[in-house]
């Protein structure tokens, strides 16, 4: 199989039965119903890629501030140098602020916290974006610490970011989205089997918000995890490969924007692709299996409810 096949069957889906590789108009951020007219985002690994892209979908959406996080100091300044020329483009008065902030040091992160928390700025929605994933080797070849590094940045990282989150005073609504994989569910295939640890720590970071949104109804603060689609990167660049073989970025952002709006709130908990048609989603077979069947689109075991087989 060709890289170009295999880029195809990955992208592969037939959840809903249109899908999307660019931006359309139920989920475009310029839609009055999905403004985040007077909301404060926070993207973790915003500087880059899908985070990147998400800031621009925000901006677009008339976000007042939208604050990116990334350990490279170099990579956060030319990413707010670009956003900032974007924002004033849009005219829509967004703020950008970029700290630097390596996401598993956790002195870093309550520095953080606490300089939102000096300038009196509450996020309202946070995104779980930052992610590692190291050498194509199995588990135990990894080593525990390696493996150990990838749970801390894919899980226990964003379970604190979470909770200086949740610990706001702000009384308002949060939203949280999860940038998953789908690695999660793909674990036979020969792209994704290369990078076990990868998928054990996405799992588990996909578990994890899961379990929040048992704890939190969407009201207080609503969870949804999804999957970002295939982004074209440096990395795909250096195989020559080219952009329209891949999902647009403007796809992600779009759905991220969406998915942080009342509309999604029938997703709460569970975790879809970012390329499934929402629309679709949230009408007709669907819908109703949706408001029947909690497990659906949610982590669990293959066949069983309980003690009883499903």
């Amino acid at each position: 199989m060709s890289l170009i096949e295999t880029l195809a069957k990955l992208r592969r889906t037939n959840v809903t039965k249109t899908t999307h590789r660019e931006p359309y108009a139920a989920i475009s951020p310029t839609r009055p119903g999905l403004s985040q007219a007077g909301k404060v985002i926070l993207i973790t690994g915003g500087g880059t890629g899908a985070g990147f892209a998400m800031a621009q979908a925000f901006i677009r959406a008339s976000a007042s501030t939208i604050i990116i996080t990334s350990r490279r100091g170099n990579v956060l300044d030319a990413a707010r140098s670009r956003l900032e020329q974007e924002a004033n483009l849009v005219g829509g008065g967004t703020k950008i602020v970029a700290i630097t902030c390596d996401v598993v040091n956790q002195t870093e992160v309550d520095a953080l916290w606490k300089e939102l928390d000096e300038q009196g700025i509450a996020v309202d929605v946070y995104i779980a974006n930052a992610a590692k994933f190291t050498e194509v080797k199995p588990i135990l070849e990894l080593g525990a610490e390696e493996v150990w590094s990838q749970v801390e940045t894919n899980m226990k990282s964003p379970l604190y970011f979470t909770e200086r989150f949740y610990k706001q005073a702000s009384g308002k609504q949060k939203f949280i989205l999860n940038i998953s994989t789908a690695s999660i569910h793909s674990t036979t295939e020969p792209e994704v089997k290369i990078r076990p640890a990868y998928t054990l720590s996405k799992l588990s970071g996909t578990l994890l918000f899961q379990l929040l949104a048992q704890d939190h109804p969407h009201e207080e603060m609503q969870i949804i995890s999804f999957h970002p689609g295939l982004i074209y990167n440096d990395y795909w660049k250096s195989l020559d490969l080219k952009p329209e073989d891949f999902d647009s970025e403007e796809l992600t952002g779009a759905f991220a924007v969406w998915a942080a709006s009342k509309e999604a709130a029938f997703l709460h908990g569970r975790f879809v692709w970012c390329s499934w048609d929402v629309e679709e989603l949230a009408t007709g077979e669907i819908r109703k299996r949706l408001d029947e069947d909690f497990y659906y689109l949610r982590t669990s075991i293959v066949g069983l409810r309980g003690g009883f087989v499903a």
